[in-house]
């Protein structure tokens, strides 16, 4: 009995210990996405509360047919409207649907790139 008690003892503690080392174990910084570089046409598109965004669309090098553009350079958009730009930085999948955010057969969320840089390419998208 004695060594049954000092077994489940000996476990209790060593599992203890386990969680003890994975709380005090530093956090690590959340991992980069990747940067891409993506090709299309900037355009302006009305969002579902009124407000408007720019998108890259018909684009080259990449999974969507259409992204998001966030980033620092609005202005860069606003200015490159219907003209052909290559834009860099790193994309984010849009969220995915649940509980608080139902799915919408008529809302398109596409992947967001976050643009570090633009370069316009054409003065036109034809």
């Amino acid at each position: 009995m004695r060594f049954i008690t000092s077994t489940i003892a000996a476990c209790t503690l060593a599992g203890a210990v386990g969680v003890f080392a994975q709380e005090q174990a530093p956090a690590q910084p959340p991992a980069q996405a990747p940067k891409s570089t993506l090709t299309g046409c900037v355009a302006q598109a009305k969002t579902t509360d009124g407000g408007s965004v720019y998108v890259l669309s018909k684009v080259e090098g990449g999974s969507a047919g259409m992204y998001l553009l966030n980033g620092p350079s609005q202005s860069d958009f606003a200015a490159n409207v219907n003209k052909k730009v290559e834009v860099t930085g790193p994309v984010q999948e849009p969220a995915s649907a649940g509980k608080d955010n139902p799915p919408d057969s008529k809302v398109v969320r596409p992947p967001a790139i976050m643009v570090e840089s633009v370069k316009v390419v054409a003065q036109s998208c034809t």
